[in-house]
């Protein structure tokens, strides 16, 4: 990423380190580390522990619309009440917004059978409907995530993982040991699966998610050691 920037220009960018993103700022340190600048890097690399702190507390565990809770030897990972409410709003705008496509498509139809005489700014207004249609059966996908999330929970305890989560809406749940939890990378997905089952997915180009991800299923698998 720095590799076409001068050695000024770096010292630039860590003047404001604080503004760059998380994978900014490890690519920035990397690089002036690779070139030996002799520069103070105590603030970029206390801004790095800082955010690798945060992500080793799973307190970036609500991006992915989860909390973990820890009480004894055991930890609890459960939907968050922001996620839910937030597949609420989406499903209500994508019902609101597939109205709205619908009755583009029923002004474009009747544009056309109408012996009145032919407006582009009503064409275009009835295909911009029909485009909030489309978006609105995109957020017509908070159902599934809804469904598929009510009564979630994944809990180890003694080196049983109990699964709860519904397959075909129905609640299931699952306990297997925990040496069957394990991390696999599909596509673009990194996807924390229970033997066969999947439960829960991060985005692999988003580091903070991925490393997210990768702490939890560690500590599900150390939780005895949490301290």
């Amino acid at each position: 990423m720095y590799k076409g920037k001068t050695d000024r220009e770096l010292i630039e960018l860590l003047a404001i380190h604080k503004k760059l993103t998380f994978q900014s700022q490890l690519n920035l340190k990397t690089e002036l580390n690779h070139r030996n600048i002799q520069e103070n890097i105590a603030g970029l690399e206390n801004t790095l522990n800082e955010k690798i702190s945060e992500i080793e507390n799973l307190d970036y565990l609500k991006n992915l619309g989860f909390k973990a809770d820890k009480f004894g030897d055991s930890i609890k990972v459960t939907r968050t009440d922001k996620a839910v409410l937030m597949d609420i709003v989406a499903i209500v705008l994508g019902i609101i917004f597939c109205l709205i496509g619908f009755f583009g498509i029923l002004g474009l139809i009747g544009s056309f059978s109408s012996e009145g005489e032919f407006s582009i700014l009503s064409l275009i207004t009835t295909v911009g409907m029909i485009a909030i249609g489309v978006l609105g059966v995109k957020f017509l996908s908070g159902i599934k995530s809804l469904i598929d999330y009510a009564g979630f929970e994944l809990l180890n305890n003694n080196g049983t993982i109990t699964l709860k989560k519904r397959f075909d809406t129905k609640l299931v749940e699952i306990q297997k040991n925990e040496s069957l939890l394990e991390l696999k990378e599909q596509s673009e997905l990194m996807i924390l699966k229970l033997e066969n089952d999947d439960i829960l997915s991060a985005n692999t180009n988003n580091i903070i998610q991925k490393m997210t991800i990768s702490e939890l299923t560690k500590k599900l698998k150390t939780v005895a050691n949490i301290a």
